[in-house]
């Protein structure tokens, strides 16, 4: 990527020196801008090691995010406690 007018903040890139798929964050100047990959504190990205990340690097992407963010899963036995009449 050669323009910083094309790099839409929030949007998912390929970083070609790093062969991983990170979010832009915002512009930092004409030629860099930051960028933040899962668990890692922003860093600035030169702009001409970005491009657009294919369909298929988002799903990848989007999978490691679920993986990371999902929650544990139920029990999948309990004893259920019966509940007294009230009269």
């Amino acid at each position: 990527m050669n323009n910083i007018n094309k790099i839409q903040n929030g949007s998912l890139y390929f970083n070609e020196s790093t062969k991983k798929v990170e979010r832009v964050l915002g512009r930092i100047n004409t030629q860099r801008v930051w960028t933040k990959e899962h668990l890692r504190k922003p860093e600035d990205t030169r702009i001409k090691d970005l491009r657009l990340a294919n369909d298929s690097e988002v799903k990848s992407y989007k999978l490691k995010t679920m993986e990371r963010h999902s929650l544990p899963p139920l029990p999948t036995a309990w004893p259920p406690t019966s509940i007294p009449d009230r009269c």
